[in-house]
C-alpha cells in the first residue's frame, strides 16, 4: 500500500471502526476523543500522538501491535 502514513493509519482506524459496526460518534464516546478528531484522523488530516494511538487501541480492545499489524 502506498500513500502518506497519516492516510494509511486513518484507513486502518476507519476499517477497524466499520468492522465493529461503530459510528465515529460511538468511537468518540468509547475513547473520550472528539468526533471531529476521529474524522480528521480517518481522513489523514491529523497525526495522533503515541498516547492517543494507545487510547484508540484500548477503545478497540486490541494491542498496539494489532493496531499496526496491517500497516
Amino acid at each position: 500500500m502506498s500513500g502518506r502514513v497519516e492516510e494509511i493509519f486513518g484507513d486502518r482506524i476507519r476499517r477497524l471502526r466499520r468492522d465493529k459496526g461503530w459510528s465515529q460518534v460511538y468511537l468518540a464516546e468509547v475513547t473520550g476523543l472528539s468526533k471531529t478528531f476521529i474524522s480528521n484522523v480517518e481522513n489523514g488530516q491529523k497525526e495522533p500522538c503515541l498516547g492517543t494511538i494507545k487510547i484508540l487501541a484500548d477503545g478497540f480492545e486490541i494491542s498496539l501491535g494489532e493496531l499496526f499489524r496491517s500497516l
